[in-house]
């Protein structure tokens, strides 16, 4: 552990600030091998507590620390806003300005996770822990799992998830890893038994700013000076939110919280058609989730402009949920429509958050829906029923008990400060938040869902692991302008909106008889060759057509986009989607290279490409993987030689690549190229890994040389291994960790690989292999009928966790060496 001096001089130098001794204790905890769990109030520094250990460890090999960190929030809008304001502190700083990336579904700069440092939203990191990644193919989904592997992971505002889905997923996954990782979670609204049943599950110690008393006071400049009045107060009004109230309160900075987009737009909508408004209409900002991506990136630009620490611009911001956890903006009044005591305390986090600032806080209860907000649906499925009252219910998206015993206790409550927040934390949530722990711990953690989601990697587990919120996605479009062409349903952004609510919009849509276009405003679409309601990406070619939906029943078994006629739909970059009469078409998707894109391989021999690999492997990961290795060992029980067991891998990952059905092919195709153009050489002794192709302009000679219809390889190295496993793997349980690497090899093309092909070696061709493995005291197998491999996958979460870690070295490593194969056979 580095001195206390050091650190303190560390933290200063990079963002200016003395750090509080809670954020000292942070970093000495994690320097010292443990996790934390760490209670802080909003506003506290706690990002910084967690990113700075990692900063000052990261060029520093003695420490035994993690070189990449992984930090997860539950909303996209916190995780841009985050993302955003560390990486500009770091650009600052020559040896960290190239460090940071972005990972939502809005923003997929670092597909694979290769940053030292990674911001992602919840549902990104989990699907990728659980091998569903939301924004890779399923041909992929193994690749980005193991890298939560020997890296430092933080978990912000880790309150907000759901307690049975992603939260208990969460700590299932942490559980799993154990000391294959760092953590950090991080909360400011989790009462305090919760957070003790939570330090048993999962071996952290607690650090909460409740045990720092010098802390409490210099975070309270806040300690309002005696004679003063209190700095955050709190009035409960009879009335509903609404736009008078609002308007006559406002100060300088003003915010609005409600529960439901609907009523953010019609308050948004009402002060600024208002008279009494009183200050300019381009300064009232509507946020919320039903906003296309370039109107939303600058609503968000526009709220640190206005609601910054440095602005002194009058504004008013109405928005939802999206806004009330980890944005660094701040107001002297706010209004909120009531939520659980979590959520309230997170909203009220963005009112006087800084130094010398003072807020009024008002909250508001919600009426009765009328009856032409409700939704009537006749049905006798429970599922739909559940759905139908949960809509219904006046309080969404929050529990209404929740809600209740909150407004009781609000209005009792004059004034807001730490010790009065956690007082109510752990007077409404306590028993809640025990009794769904209880569940978690039945469930053990969703441990048995998160191997399921391992051995199908498929999207469907997204409801069972980390959020059950039912969403189809909304794009507008020109059914006139479109009916005439080919349809391409994937060009167009989509909004997201829960199901149910938009189920309502369809129901509403239908019963009108007034619409021109004979009524054909509603479609899905569907493949020409078949008429089931399917999910589609930017990499299916398939002939698409448009088919009318007359029947919400229709909807209700999509589970992707619906595309509906801009005739009825009302879009604003102001106040965003809603029902009514005037949208454009959804703005176009851009599109970065997709994994599909025709991609020129160039010829490299067998050893040439392995060679390449190992080059590869040694240069970007090696490096960073010693606390993952050193880990690995006390995981696994005993040491191991890492270096030796993923030299074999890469070798024998494409052993299959010598059997002489694979080869005759290839080096025909390679003759064909030659013989097109005198530029691509063909050399008949050589042992090919790729020819010369082009996706585009050698179909012929590809079907020529039959080189289409090769035999598989990935199977042929996981079968050679797992036989000569014993002679390697040094280890006592060494067909276990043959499993863990022979799935690597079996699924480095694919998750679905599961069997070999019949396989003969040449004598000449094996000297390839020998030549790789010099050194390595191995004899292979060179001929065999074919056969399945599902008895030798990974069959225990050891085992699976190896794997995965190991898989990801593997293809990433073929894949930057196929792509780049010069430039890493120079090194």
């Amino acid at each position: 552990m580095p001195s206390q001096k050091s650190y303190d001089m560390f933290f200063q130098d990079l963002i200016s600030f003395e750090p509080y001794d809670y954020q000292l204790k942070v970093c000495e905890k994690l320097l010292d091998g443990k996790n934390v769990i760490l209670s802080v109030p909003t506003g506290a520094g706690k990002t910084w507590a967690s990113i700075i250990p990692f900063l000052f460890t990261l060029y520093d090999e003695s420490m035994n620390f993690p070189k990449k960190m992984i930090y997860s929030l539950p909303l996209r809008t916190l995780t841009n806003s985050i993302y955003a304001d560390v990486s500009e502190v770091l650009q600052k700083k020559k040896e960290f300005n190239d460090l940071t990336s972005i990972h939502t579904g809005e923003f997929k700069n670092d597909k694979h996770f290769e940053s030292d440092i990674i911001f992602s939203t919840i549902d990104q990191t989990l699907s990728n822990f659980l091998c569903f990644p939301l924004s890779l193919s399923r041909r992929q989904a193994n690749i980005n799992a193991g890298a939560l592997v020997g890296s430092y992971l933080v978990f912000d505002e880790y309150h907000l998830l759901d307690q049975k889905l992603s939260m208990a997923t969460t700590l299932g996954m942490l559980k799993i890893l154990g000391k294959l990782c760092r953590f950090c979670i991080m909360t400011a609204t989790l009462s305090k038994k919760y957070i003790d049943e939570m330090q048993v599950a999962i071996n952290a110690d607690i650090i909460s700013i409740d045990d720092f008393s010098e802390d409490i006071v210099k975070i309270n400049s806040l300690k309002v000076p005696r004679g003063q009045r209190a700095k955050k107060t709190l009035t409960v009004k009879d009335g509903i939110i609404n736009a008078e109230a609002i308007i006559k309160c406002h100060k300088c900075k003003t915010i609005v919280v409600c529960n439901r987009v609907e009523k953010a737009q019609r308050i948004y909508n009402d002060i600024v058609v208002s008279k009494q408004l009183c200050l300019d209409k381009s300064n009232v900002i509507c946020l919320h989730s039903r906003f296309f991506d370039d109107d939303r990136k600058k609503k968000e630009k526009d709220l640190k402009r206005l609601f910054g620490k440095e602005s002194n611009e009058s504004a008013i911001l109405i928005s939802t949920q999206v806004i009330e956890a980890g944005m660094d903006i701040s107001c002297d009044v706010m209004h909120v429509e009531i939520s659980p005591i979590n959520s309230f305390l997170q909203r009220a986090g963005r009112c006087a958050r800084w130094e010398s600032e003072f807020g009024e806080i008002y909250v508001y209860d919600i009426l009765e829906l009328e009856e032409r907000e409700k939704l009537l649906v006749e049905t006798d499925d429970e599922e739909e029923l559940v759905q139908v009252r949960s809509i219904n219910n006046k309080y969404l998206p929050y529990d209404r008990q929740l809600c209740e015993a909150t407004l009781r206790q609000l209005k009792e409550t004059y004034v807001l400060d730490k010790d009065v927040s956690q007082k109510l934390v752990d007077d409404i949530l306590t028993e809640h938040e025990l009794k769904n722990y209880l569940l978690m711990v039945q469930s053990d953690f969703n441990r048995s869902r998160i191997q399921q989601s391992w051995e199908i990697c498929k999207k469907n587990m997204y409801s069972q692991t980390i959020r059950d919120i039912q969403v189809i996605e909304v794009a507008i479009i020109d059914y006139l302008f479109e009916k005439e062409k080919k349809f391409v349903p994937f060009k167009y952004q989509t909004i997201g909106m829960y199901k149910w609510s938009f189920i309502k919009w369809v129901k509403e849509i239908l019963s009108k008889q007034d619409f021109d276009l004979d009524g054909d405003v509603i479609f899905i679409a569907e493949k020409k060759s078949e008429s089931t309601i399917i999910d589609f990406d930017a990499n299916d070619i398939d002939d698409y057509y448009l088919k009318v939906v007359r029947a919400i029943e229709t909807v209700k078994n999509c589970y992707d986009t619906v595309f509906v006629d801009k005739s009825v739909l009302r879009y604003t970059s102001d106040s965003g989607l809603e029902l009514g009469f005037g949208a454009a078409s959804s703005p176009l998707k851009k599109y970065d290279k997709n994994e599909n894109e025709v991609v020129e391989y160039k010829k490299d021999t067998f050893q040439q490409h392995n060679k390449a690999i190992i080059s590869c492997y040694e240069q970007l990961f090696k490096p960073k993987l010693q606390f993952a290795f050193k880990q690995l060992n006390e995981y696994w029980g005993e040491p191991i030689d890492w270096e030796k067991l993923i030299k074999v891998m890469i070798c024998l990952h494409d052993y299959g690549k010598l059997n002489t059905a694979w080869q005759k092919p290839m080096r025909k195709l390679q003759e064909l190229k030659s013989k097109q153009n005198q530029q691509f050489i063909f050399d008949p002794s050589e042992v090919l890994a790729h020819s010369d192709f082009n996706e585009l302009t050698d179909r012929e000679i590809e079907q020529i040389s039959r080189a289409k219809k090769k035999p598989p390889h990935a199977g042929i190295g996981a079968f050679v291994l797992v036989e000569s496993a014993e002679e390697f793997i040094e280890v006592t349980d060494f067909d276990c960790l043959a499993n863990s690497i022979a799935t690597a090899i079996l699924k480095h093309h694919g998750v679905e690989t599961e069997t070999y092909p019949d396989f003969e070696v040449t004598d000449k061709d094996y000297t390839q292999i020998e030549r790789l493995l010099n050194g390595v005291n191995i004899s292979i197998k060179r001929k065999a009928r074919g056969g399945n491999l599902v008895n030798y996958l990974p069959t225990n979460m050891e085992e699976w966790v190896i794997y995965l870690f190991l898989v990801r070295i593997l293809r990433l490593s073929d894949q930057k060496a196929t792509m780049n194969v010069e430039e890493y056979l120079k090194q």
